[in-house]
């Protein structure tokens, strides 16, 4: 089993604590380092450390936010986000963890960052939903009710519901915030758009 060479680069003990605590369930073999201060240089950080998984809390670094993978090893960078952040700063990363995720969600997303990283990639969850499930999902998170759904789509309430329910138990996410959480970071809708 290949090991995971990770750089988290976040301020806050427990965030980093809680990290390490959810990679360590994953039963994947990993190496952290972590970087508890304000960056300067990432280039020559990056070098040093050669992970193949980068967690950033943007505000810890000071270049911009301008990320490139040079060597042999692919990096994949990973914004470390607290709330709803701007697209011109998630929009750099190559994913975004929102820490006010619920455990299943993030546990569903950290696993495929593993896999991802490791080069064993799966396609992401949402696209094990049909084309009708993630029209319903990008709606849901626009907050439109099951009634409103159906009559945009033109369906039944009750076909509505089945889908919902269908794409709750592909996803095991319950929550209609979850589910929002879910769209954005999968790019089925824009931050902008709520």
């Amino acid at each position: 089993m290949r090991r995971l060479s990770i750089l988290i680069i976040e301020q806050s003990f427990i965030i980093r604590e809680g990290i390490k605590t959810l990679l360590s369930q994953m039963n994947q073999p990993f190496t952290m380092e972590e970087i508890d201060w304000f960056v300067d240089d990432l280039p020559k950080l990056l070098r040093k450390t050669r992970p193949n998984l980068v967690l950033i809390n943007p505000k810890s670094i000071s270049n911009g936010l301008v990320f490139s993978n040079s060597g042999d090893v692919k990096i994949i960078f990973v914004g470390l986000l607290y709330g709803i952040a701007e697209p011109r700063i998630s929009g750099k990363f190559d994913f975004c963890l929102n820490i006010d995720t619920d455990k299943q969600l993030l546990t569903k997303q950290v696993e495929d960052l593993i896999a991802k990283s490791i080069g064993n990639h799966h396609p992401q969850q949402s696209s094990s939903l049909t084309e009708r499930e993630n029209s319903i999902l990008k709606l849901i998170a626009l907050g439109l009710t099951n009634n409103d759904i159906g009559e945009k789509l033109f369906i039944s309430t009750h076909t509505v519901m089945t889908h919902r329910k269908n794409i709750t138990r592909k996803l095991g996410i319950k929550t209609v915030s979850g589910l929002t959480v879910f769209a954005i970071l999968n790019k089925l809708i824009k931050a902008e758009e709520l």
